[in-house]
């Protein structure tokens, strides 16, 4: 029970990466706030956990925008009576190249992938100096630390990510850490229009021979939410089964 009787908010928990989360957190002992834009996906997360005995709460809302990031924060706040672990985890992104990509993907792009932790930081981390502590996890990509073709804008927001992650933990040190989860190819519902022979030749990039999977990434929040990160801040973790590691595989 490495988060008995803590809060965790979670962002982009109807699915993947932020459903495995919550289901990690929930047994390790959390109260999850789980948080999506879309309500079938993370009331059904909600539920899920609820009936295997936790304690959820959650809230619809969009990330990208300040009102429904601040009504996120507060309600949470509310429900609960305080935040100590918040998982900035949702993303969107439109490909495409600078010439390409329209101003209005531009900013939706940055708005969830970049804009929205700041947003979340801006309105959470009063509230746990005010408690005297916390922890925030970022959820970055390898886009964070390589280049990718087709993805300037998603390439800009998770650098930007990083960066942020860095300028947080400084600022907010000691009473609360910071820390980037950089995952690599992750099988998520991102995935459905992937064909098998694709998803075979994306596995063979990485030097372990598979794609990841969200409790992958989940193990590692574990981690860095949890006191066995207690030395840890201000940096990242990859988690991309080596795919960054090598210039050309064997």
């Amino acid at each position: 029970m490495l988060l008995a009787n803590k809060v965790a908010l979670i962002t982009g928990a109807g699915s993947g990466i932020g459903r495995a989360t919550a289901r990690l957190f929930a047994r390790e002992g959390a109260k999850v706030v789980v948080v999506d834009i879309n309500a079938e996906g993370g009331q059904a997360t909600a539920d899920e956990l609820r009936a295997a005995g936790g304690d959820t709460l959650f809230i619809q809302a969009d990330v990208g925008k300040m009102e429904q990031v601040r009504a996120m924060i507060d309600t949470a706040h509310q429900h609960y009576g305080r935040l100590d672990i918040i998982h900035s985890n949702a993303a969107a992104s439109v490909g495409g190249t600078a010439p390409e990509i329209s101003e209005a993907d531009w900013d939706w792009t940055i708005a969830v992938c970049l804009k929205a932790t700041w947003m979340i930081a801006h309105c959470a981390v009063p509230k746990m100096l005010a408690q005297g502590g916390g922890v925030i996890i970022i959820t970055g990509s390898v886009h964070s630390i390589r280049g990718y073709a087709n993805a300037s804008a998603y390439q800009a927001a998770k650098g930007g990510v990083l960066a942020l992650t860095r300028s947080l933990a400084i600022d907010h040190a000691p009473t609360i850490r910071v820390n980037a989860i950089l995952p690599g190819a992750v099988e998520t519902s991102l995935w459905k229009e992937v064909t098998p022979e694709q998803r075979r030749q994306i596995a063979q990039q990485c030097i372990l021979r598979r794609n990841g999977q969200p409790e992958d990434i989940a193990n590692v929040a574990l981690f860095l939410a949890s006191d066995l990160s207690a030395y840890m801040t201000g940096t990242y973790v990859v988690v991309d089964g080596g795919l960054t590691s090598v210039i050309e595989t064997p």
